[in-house]
């Protein structure tokens, strides 16, 4: 009778770690079948590269990101990334990427060491770049890869968002709009808006008027503005010892634009009928008022 019982006990252990077996492989498959479905668009997939130092190259595949960094003529950091992505919220997440360090100590000689193979993080998805934010990175701030492929270029380099910081780091440019006590009465924030190639702004409006303040690195004057209209009187005011020229009908001014160091600034202000580019602009108490909000 024991032995019997006890061969029952042993049937029904096997029967459940069978059963234990079969729950994880149709679970890992379900989980594989996840990752296949969650595959990358085909309009992202293709080659980038890290946007300020350029020392980092990244390959974007179906469901695998390869990303290569040198930090020297002999030391390169490899990783390996798989992905899935979440189309909801325009991502790719990932956890178990693997990160080898690699050390040419001449041309035929190497040493390779994995670092971690437990990686984890996201990388977001704006207007076709990359913005990757790593757990394990010794710091907050992201990392911006921008294609090299040009089949995935972007069509429309500006992006809008109500996030400042998605603005500043799509941009690549730190940006403090003015408070709202600085603006003029009435006006109130629309939407921040970033170009690729360096340049963010600020879109206001009020009831009759719009208003764009732009910051860029790179761009200045009209080309920053985008204004090319002409105007029947220029001139500049002074505010704190910053040369600021002005355009309009000479009492109020609907283009402004200044420099501060290496940094641009220009400033819009006109009709959102756009049946007249003269009067009703900016004040010279409200240009002194947004500069030095800003600035």
């Amino acid at each position: 009778m024991k032995r019997l019982l006890i061969m029952l006990l042993v049937l029904i252990c096997l029967s459940g770690c069978g059963n234990k077996k079969q729950e994880e492989k149709k679970e890992e498959k379900q989980e594989q079948q996840v990752i296949i479905r969650n595959s990358v668009p085909r309009n992202l997939q293709g080659s980038y590269h890290e946007r300020y130092a350029g020392r980092a190259s990244l390959e974007l595949g179906s469901n695998t990101i390869i990303i290569d960094w040198s930090s020297s003529a002999s030391q390169k950091a490899h990783f390996e990334i798989p992905v899935n992505y979440d189309e909801d919220n325009q991502r790719l997440v990932y956890e178990n990427a693997v990160l080898t360090e690699y050390e040419f100590r001449s041309d035929t000689e190497s040493k390779d060491t994995e670092v971690y193979n437990d990686g984890s993080g996201h990388f977001d998805i704006l207007n076709g770049i990359l913005i990757w934010y790593d757990d394990k990175a010794e710091t907050d701030d992201p990392t911006v890869f921008v294609s090299n492929d040009g089949a995935n270029s972007i069509a429309n380099p500006w992006f809008y968002t109500t996030d400042l910081s998605e603005a500043i780091i799509y941009s690549g440019i730190d940006f403090c709009p003015p408070i709202d006590a600085a603006l003029p009465e009435g006006f109130k924030l629309v939407s921040y808006g970033a170009n690729i190639n360096g340049v963010i702004l600020a879109q206001y409006e009020s009831e009759d008027r719009g208003l764009v303040i732009r910051k860029s690195d790179r761009v200045e004057g009209q080309e920053l503005s985008g204004d090319y209209n002409s105007y029947s009187e220029s001139w500049q005011q002074n505010v704190k010892g910053l040369n600021v020229d002005c355009f309009g009908d000479g009492e109020t001014a609907n283009l402004a634009l200044f420099s501060v160091d290496y940094l641009h600034y220009s400033m819009s202000c006109i009709d959102k009928t756009y049946k007249t580019f003269e009067g009703n602009g900016l004040t010279a108490d409200q240009i002194n008022s947004l500069i030095n909000s800003i600035q």
